[in-house]
């Protein structure tokens, strides 16, 4: 079985050779001529070098009061919006959205504050001759990549003509980065020294009236030292039935010896008697005896007055414990406002680079290379469809009607034209 020779009206592979063959010249030397004319504008284009730098965020909080009361789980203090940030990445990056701590401060190196300053430090406006500050902002920001690695460190990188420049750039908003975190952390240490303060002088005010609580409870129970107090209650007592029992068999001794009207014997009675007496009021708590001027507690009020005591007692000393804290916190805001830390660390500090990062003229002829050619291809196609398509008869009546569509579409930009070809020189547009 043979194969069937090709029907005239079939499209082969030949025939898309055939109309490239026939402008092979065009596609050639065009090709040549665009890859040329990129090689020199790209030689015209003035070298461009690109300098680094990776610094590594801080991890902790800057200020040490702001470190202690993260310690003590006072993260929410407020004016602490640096150490938010600092401290507490973490969460700040998760409830931003943002993928990794670092996130946080290339927003604040891209920013506007470090912006201005570097475009002062280095009079950019004048450099990238821009009439206005945004359109400066948005020279630097296409000059600059910033960004966060998966290991955490900040990665700066500037382009500029200048290789020393472009180094020095780098390092600018290193620096400026460092001096901002310094600023907002001393306004930070300010705000929260005032906050302290206030709250040092409050928590004072609360230790005395927890202090005068206590004096005035133990004025009105006579408690001094409770513990003592019921210590030395449950001994009187003890001493009383000691005495009682002592005198009582004292009093069966005399008894047996003296007669029942012997001075003795009725003196002895009554003062067992008189001992008794007191005991059982003692023990009833109609009465609060002293003993060697010391003040003794009823043995009923014990409970009451124990736990009374005892929550009077806590709280001065938990004001106490929250005053010292205050006073300590304070000290360490004081020490904050003077204290001038290095909150970045430099991994690597940028360099002028030696060798240039744009243009790249090989890579880019290549490419303009590679697009001329199959543009011309593709033109080269549309050309021999285009003197194929008005050969044929059926085609003609659509050409003339795609025709006087344009004309009739160009025919007012053409008498605007010609009108303004037809102005002499001094003669005046009419408004």
């Amino acid at each position: 079985m043979t194969d069937k020779p090709p029907q005239p009206d079939e499209t082969t592979l030949l025939d898309f050779f055939i109309p490239l063959a026939k402008h092979s010249r065009m596609i050639i030397y065009g090709t040549l001529a665009v890859a040329a004319l990129t090689f020199l504008i790209l030689l015209i284009i003035p070298k461009k070098y690109t300098a680094s730098a990776r610094l590594l965020p801080p991890q902790q909080n800057i200020t040490l009061s702001a470190q202690v009361l993260e310690q003590l789980g006072g993260r929410a203090l407020p004016g602490s919006a640096l150490t938010r940030g600092m401290g507490l990445s973490g969460l700040t990056g998760g409830l931003l959205g943002l993928k990794s701590p670092g996130d946080l401060y290339v927003g604040i190196l891209t920013g506007e504050t470090i912006s201005d300053r570097i475009i002062v430090r280095f009079n950019l406006r004048t450099l990238y001759d821009k009439k206005y500050i945004e359109d400066v902002r948005k020279k630097l920001a296409e000059r600059t990549r910033i960004s966060s690695e998966k290991d955490g460190l900040i990665v700066i990188e500037v382009t500029d003509e200048d290789p020393r420049r472009a180094a020095e750039m780098a390092n600018s908003f290193v620096d400026e980065l460092g001096k901002l975190l310094r600023e907002i952390a001393l306004q930070e240490a300010k705000d929260r020294l005032v906050f302290l303060e206030q709250e040092r002088q409050q928590s004072n005010l609360s230790l005395t009236k927890a202090e005068e609580d206590l004096r005035n409870f133990g004025q009105k129970h006579n408690v001094l030292q409770i513990d003592s107090q019921i210590r030395g209650a449950l001994e009187y007592i003890a001493s009383l039935r000691a005495a009682i029992d002592a005198k009582q068999i004292q009093l069966q001794v005399m008894r047996q010896q003296a007669a029942p009207s012997n001075y003795d014997l009725v003196k002895l009675e009554t003062e067992v008697k008189g001992l008794q007496d007191k005991l059982k009021s003692v023990e009833n708590q109609e009465v609060i005896p002293r003993q060697g001027g010391d003040a003794m507690l009823a043995t009923s009020k014990v409970p009451a007055l124990g736990l009374e005591y005892q929550r009077l007692y806590r709280e001065v000393k938990f004001q106490e414990a929250l005053y010292g804290l205050y006073c300590r916190l304070v000290e360490l805001a004081r020490m904050d406002k003077t204290r001038n830390v290095d909150t970045l660390q430099i991994v690597d500090e940028a360099k002028p680079p030696e060798k240039k990062s744009s243009p790249k003229r090989l890579l880019g002829t290549f490419i303009a290379l590679v697009l001329s050619f199959f543009s011309f291809i593709f033109l080269a196609l549309a050309r021999e469809y285009w003197q194929g398509a008005k050969m044929k008869p059926e085609n003609a009546s659509r050409l003339e009607m795609m025709k006087s569509y344009l004309e009739s579409s160009l025919a007012p930009m053409r008498q605007l034209f010609s009108r303004f070809s037809k102005l002499k020189p001094d003669h005046k547009i009419p408004k």
